[in-house]
């Protein structure tokens, strides 16, 4: 399996969104949060070439050590037979090696030779294999492949019940209003996931924003804040986890949808329209002949990343992605969605009743239709889903 992901999604990651971490910049740390803070998984995978040289040196002295050992029991055996099978013990080594496929857990097990290629391959492992879950989407390797690709390190737990202890920011009321209603009809979110932690993570939030001199009126909570907190919430494994995730992709990928104005998200809901009437003009105009623009039915999912529509396994697993290609790639999502939905639309005297909600996501085909659309965008228009967000 090639390491490279497809070409037309490397345009992706040429801007910081993106990136996730960038490539020259404290490298030396993050290499060695990829290696000490993943989880001690064995490695069974295929090593990449710039790795397998090492890997087969290895094997070699291996089998050499093997031959050696047996020499010094059996002295009748003449070295060229003992050098025989440790040739053959050799390449059946490198044979297994070979036969062995890449995989997440192998690659995240140890230090890379190069951040900048362990990302690429970080990312194209995400995109053809998927992080492995169980059904309710629990991952032992999610939280930290996510915190890989935001390049956010361990957050000192002294640091949050700091900003906890200060109590009610000027945002509390307006958060205790939504905190509720955060994936109320989910049973596994509200299982595992208390109203509690939410209020607290997101109070410290606002606590954070004004510390760090952002204009006290682009600090306030805003309606949504509270859905995009709740998938790390859930793959966290410590509400301090989920805070300083949820802090850095606030601040870097969206800061655009939490503003005030939320002219983040109308320009992503423009570019909804943009999008669908370049991909599909037919679907576009039957839309528009009903009155129908992305306004009216597709506010939510642009504005919470798709977190709004069930079920939470799904949401994680379509993060995944859009974690490891750049968030503005959800505007293309939700055109998946809505061609995913094409001949319901296009039959229906009323499309409206079907927008309402969106049907259940199934990440992996939705996934496969965004990432088909990103051929069929113009440059131009796909600069503009880049930086809509900012």
């Amino acid at each position: 399996m090639s390491s490279n992901p497809p070409p037309f999604l490397r345009r992706a990651r040429k801007f910081p969104s993106a990136s996730g971490i960038e490539p020259d910049s404290n490298a030396a740390a993050t290499n060695a949060r990829m290696s000490t803070h993943a989880p001690q998984v064995q490695n069974n995978g295929l090593p990449t070439s710039r790795n397998f040289k090492h890997l087969r040196s290895r094997s070699v002295s291996q089998a050499n050590f093997g031959a050696l050992s047996s020499h010094s029991h059996s002295h009748s055996e003449s070295s060229s037979t003992a050098s025989r099978y440790a040739r053959k013990a050799a390449s059946t080594a490198q044979l297994s090696q070979q036969q062995q496929p890449i995989t997440i857990e192998g690659l995240i097990s140890k230090p890379p030779a190069s951040l900048t290629e362990a990302l690429q391959d970080l990312r194209h492992l995400i995109l053809t294999q998927g992080v492995a879950a169980d059904a309710d989407g629990n991952s032992a390797l999610r939280i930290y492949i996510w915190s890989i690709l935001l390049g956010v390190g361990p957050m000192r737990t002294n640091e949050y019940v700091a900003l906890v202890r200060r109590g009610a920011s000027s945002s509390y009321s307006k958060i205790r209003n939504d905190t509720f209603r955060t994936l109320a009809t989910d049973p596994l979110f509200r299982r595992r996931v208390s109203e509690s932690s939410i209020i607290r993570l997101l109070n410290a939030f606002q606590w954070k924003m004004k510390d760090t001199g952002v204009d006290a009126q682009d600090a306030q909570y805003v309606q949504g804040m509270n859905v995009i907190a709740a998938p790390f919430l859930y793959a966290a494994r410590s509400e301090v986890e989920a805070f300083s995730l949820f802090s850095v992709f606030i601040q870097r990928e969206c800061p655009g949808y939490v503003r005030p104005t939320m002219e983040g998200v109308h320009s992503g809901l423009k570019l909804v329209d943009q999008c669908l009437e370049t991909v599909d003009p037919v679907l576009f105009k039957h839309l528009q002949s009903k009155f129908l623009t992305a306004e009216l039915y597709a506010f939510p999912s642009v504005l919470t990343l798709s977190a709004c529509t069930p079920p939470l396994p799904e949401v994680l697993k379509l993060w995944d992605f859009l974690l490891a290609y750049g968030a503005h790639l959800n505007i293309l999502c939700v055109v998946a969605q809505l061609l995913l939905m094409r001949d319901d639309l296009l039959g229906a005297q009323s499309p409206m009743k079907l927008l309402r909600q969106f049907p259940p996501l199934n990440s992996k085909t939705i996934i496969d239709v965004a990432v088909g659309l990103v051929r069929r965008i113009p440059p131009e228009l796909f600069d503009q889903l880049v930086e809509h967000a900012r």
